[in-house]
């Protein structure tokens, strides 16, 4: 298919065609003059196909990174109760006793049960005046924490606190939901002391 010769003719018409070279490479001295500038042109084309799927992999991978990222971001972190116990007898110096609800220790007896908290705490405040029973101290002594599986559930727990506002023997003091949480605080506590634990509290759980 190569003839040799004085250079004419070196590559017939038909294989320079199917090579795809330049009509006016019409002998081996042509061809080699041109041949490093087609192996540069070969070379910058591989680079760019390199570049576009490097840059099309990397893109992808972005995506997926954040992806992941928010769904991490969208899962809320367990609240530690035994750290926001702490945090508040640290703020409250009169709050002498804390406890986390366990099923030995739960004044309800409904942890976990479908509706009721999942977690929970309680603390008792010497500023009550009020003696708890040592097993549960109540909310009358201090106040309590409880954790719901979701913020319906809290909803429906603090309409039926709303039931028992103002009835002396049931009072359930003063309360607040912040998302799945119910803050509750003593009746026998002044409006204010209601009112700086709640806040307090409410500033722990809603990190």
């Amino acid at each position: 298919m190569v003839t040799a010769g004085n250079g004419r003719g070196w590559l017939r018409p038909s294989l320079r065609r199917a090579f795809c070279l330049p009509p006016k490479l019409t002998n081996r001295k042509d061809y080699m003059k041109k041949a490093p500038i087609i192996t540069v042109l070969v070379i910058l084309a591989a680079v760019l196909v390199g570049v576009g799927i490097y840059l099309g992999t990397k893109k992808d991978t972005n995506k997926l990174t954040s992806t992941n990222q928010a769904t991490t971001a969208s899962t809320p972190k367990q609240l530690d109760l035994n750290a926001v116990l702490s945090n508040l007898q640290k703020q409250f110096p009169t709050i002498q006793q804390t406890y986390v609800y366990s099923e030995q220790r739960d004044p309800n007896h409904n942890l976990g049960k479908s509706g009721y908290y999942v977690a929970g705490a309680e603390f008792y405040d010497g500023r009550t005046n009020t003696t708890p029973d040592g097993y549960a101290f109540g909310t009358d002594s201090g106040g309590a924490i409880e954790v719901y599986s979701n913020s319906s559930d809290a909803a429906k727990r603090i309409a039926y606190l709303q039931q028992f506002q103002g009835q002396a023997a049931l009072d359930p003091g003063a309360f607040k939901q912040v998302g799945k949480i119910v803050i509750r605080a003593s009746t026998n506590y002044t409006k204010s002391q209601q009112d700086e634990v709640i806040i307090y509290i409410a500033s722990q759980v809603n990190r």
